[in-house]
């Protein structure tokens, strides 16, 4: 949780997102009575505003850094993913040994049923955000690569200096780059949405098998050899 005294310093100042882009600047607090942020209002530009949740800032030594909501998101439903796994494995594992009554396995099955069952419904609408936000992405990555090859093409012809080439070329470059890394952020949460759903939520441990033995003959019971000499 933030507090009020951790971020007021930053009152005024511009502020970026994990991959180092300007997000804008930090103009006012909303705080509960024990001085806990609940949001901050964030100016884009001189008239558009956003007010962006405690749970999406992350305070660094270079100051805060505001989350993507994409990211806030795919992270709340691999936990929780995460968490109903595990405790079904449990209750499968405890029942399978005797250690819980059959009443008591069932119903706590059957509510980890259902809120499984929640879980994968709120999982599709993630991992949509998270696919259209890739699709984005690449639209972005596009734009950025045509205004890079128009830039170079005036640079080239001698239409625009030296100096003012290098100082867009540049911008460019380093807004495809971070854009670039945001894009393998996203893929990596969807890996992990997807090994998570398809972890089995049964332990099952194959019993011990022995080969079948052949019962002892003992010398007592053993068959008596008759030796017939013929005279």
């Amino acid at each position: 949780m933030i507090t009020i005294d951790q971020i007021e310093r930053y009152l005024g100042q511009k502020i970026k997102d994990e991959y180092g882009r300007f997000v804008g600047s930090l103009l006012s607090i909303y705080a509960d009575v024990s001085g806990n942020v609940e949001s901050v209002e964030i100016a884009l530009n001189e008239d558009n505003y956003r007010q962006v949740h405690s749970d999406r800032l992350k305070l660094t030594p270079d100051g805060i850094v505001v989350i993507q909501e994409w990211k806030v998101d795919a992270i709340n439903i691999e936990n929780q993913l995460d968490r109903v796994r595990k405790r079904m494995r449990a209750i499968e594992e405890l029942y399978r040994k005797g250690s819980i009554p059959g009443h008591a396995y069932e119903e706590m099955k059957g509510r980890l049923d259902k809120e499984f069952n929640r879980i994968k419904e709120k999982v599709k609408e993630v991992k949509f955000k998270l696919r259209q936000k890739v699709n984005d992405l690449e639209d972005h990555i596009i734009r950025l690569e045509k205004a890079s090859s128009n830039l170079m093409v005036l640079y080239m012809s001698n239409e625009v200096s030296e100096a003012s080439y290098k100082a867009s070329i540049d911008y460019l470059r380093q807004s495809k780059s971070k854009a670039q890394d945001e894009k393998k952020d996203i893929e990596k949460h969807l890996d992990i949405i997807e090994k998570l759903e398809s972890e089995p939520t049964e332990t099952k441990t194959p019993l011990a098998t022995t080969s079948p033995q052949l019962p002892l003959i003992s010398k007592s019971d053993a068959p008596i050899q008759v030796q017939v000499v013929d005279h």
